[in-house]
């Protein structure tokens, strides 16, 4: 058995090995796709026999760890408790760097 949660309207439906893999919200109408289900079963299997579980702070699917990794999901880089999209993380620190550099060329090299 396993508990699919429509992601339009919210509602839990319960789904069983005698039941087709088209699985159709019974309030919305919206169709479940129980594929991914599965998936996110294991991975949540996977990460409870580890210990703690974590999750992604935008749209909460199951990662690794959540300090500089990319979640599989959304595409979002995770540090921490924050998320960035893109490239956005490398510039900034490759700015900061800049800036350090340029502050410690402007005190003692000049």
């Amino acid at each position: 058995m396993l508990v699919i949660k429509c992601s339009r309207c919210g509602k839990s439906v319960v789904w069983d090995d005698f039941q087709p893999t088209e699985v159709r919200c019974s309030k919305c109408g919206e169709y479940l796709n129980v594929h991914r289900e599965f998936k996110k079963n294991i991975e949540l299997r996977d990460q409870a026999g580890k210990g703690k579980i974590a999750y992604c702070t935008r749209c909460r699917g199951i990662v690794r760890r959540r300090w500089f990794i990319q979640c599989p999901h959304c595409g979002y880089w995770l540090i921490g408790p924050l998320s960035f999209h893109g490239k956005w993380p490398f510039v900034i620190i490759v700015a900061i760097a800049y800036l350090i550099f340029a502050a410690l060329y402007a005190l003692y090299l000049r």
